[in-house]
């Protein structure tokens, strides 16, 4: 595990909302484009604006969101991305 992998883990705090286009709870990202109190928090497969509650989670709870956290150098992601499940955009 790198240095940052284990600061990242260490934080523990996942943001986690609801995404109307997936139609499940998934993990979250900070927009950016605006002032830091009214940053917008996007879905991390589609890129849709979370709308509503977000929740905090700690590592431990993201397998039974469905990711999964590898710790051993081999990185890690959403379980349904070896599957197919995700989906990455084209650049642009």
């Amino acid at each position: 595990m790198t240095a940052a992998a284990s600061i990242f883990l260490e934080a523990g705090d996942f943001a986690v909302g609801r995404c109307s286009v997936c139609g499940r709870d998934v993990l979250t990202y900070p927009d950016g484009s605006g002032p830091e109190e009214s940053t917008v928090r996007r879905c991390l497969h589609c890129d849709q604006s979370i709308r509503g509650e977000l929740r905090w989670v700690d590592v431990g709870d993201l397998e039974v969101l469905g990711y999964a956290v590898e710790t051993d150098g081999q990185g890690g992601g959403c379980v349904s991305c070896s599957t197919s499940g995700c989906a990455t955009k084209p650049s642009k």
